[in-house]
């Protein structure tokens, strides 16, 4: 016996289907709507523990050699420089985005340990404050020996919060 459809039957399934497709928040549709070059305005890690100083690292980066660029393919480029050091370094990253975070993560192994010099995890989540900022604060573990090991010395698993803020500066 033929399968039959009926029209109505169609009328009422057509809609349904369109909308189970929809993703309103899938990663991908808005990494153009982020492209642009940042500016580090906020990088600062609180320690859990009372005897360990806090780390305000975007006071030690040179605003002018420091910037996170997020490009319309996904890629990221974060490059930066202390205020105290001659040379600078560049981490290279992926994201992706949905409507109300962007997820960075390092690309290798070299990349997680430039990010451990600015107290930043391997990958981590930041929210859509508004379409020019990019804000976090999240608790992990991080490596102040790699950010200052004259200051953290030995002190490479420090639980603590760590808070972000990135502003679109084009």
């Amino acid at each position: 016996m033929p399968l039959r459809v009926r029209p109505f039957s169609l009328t009422l399934l057509l809609p349904l289907l369109a909308v189970a497709g929809c993703d309103t928040d899938s990663p991908g549709s808005t990494l153009d709507e982020l492209e642009g070059v940042y500016a580090i305005t906020e990088l600062y890690f609180d320690p859990e523990a009372s005897g360990i100083q806090d780390a305000d690292v975007a006071a030690r980066l040179d605003s002018a050699r420091t910037y996170v660029e997020l490009i319309g393919s996904g890629r990221v480029l974060v490059r930066f420089r202390f205020t105290d050091e001659s040379a600078g370094d560049l981490a290279d990253a992926d994201y992706t985005a949905t409507r109300t975070t962007a997820r960075i993560t390092a690309r290798t192994e070299l990349d997680a340990e430039i990010f451990d010099r600015l107290l930043l995890p391997q990958s981590f989540t930041l929210s859509r404050v508004s379409d020019d900022e990019l804000s976090g604060a999240f608790s992990t573990t991080a490596d102040l020996d790699a950010y200052d090991p004259e200051l953290y010395a030995g002190l490479t698993a420090v639980p603590g919060t760590l808070n972000i803020r990135l502003e679109r500066e084009d």
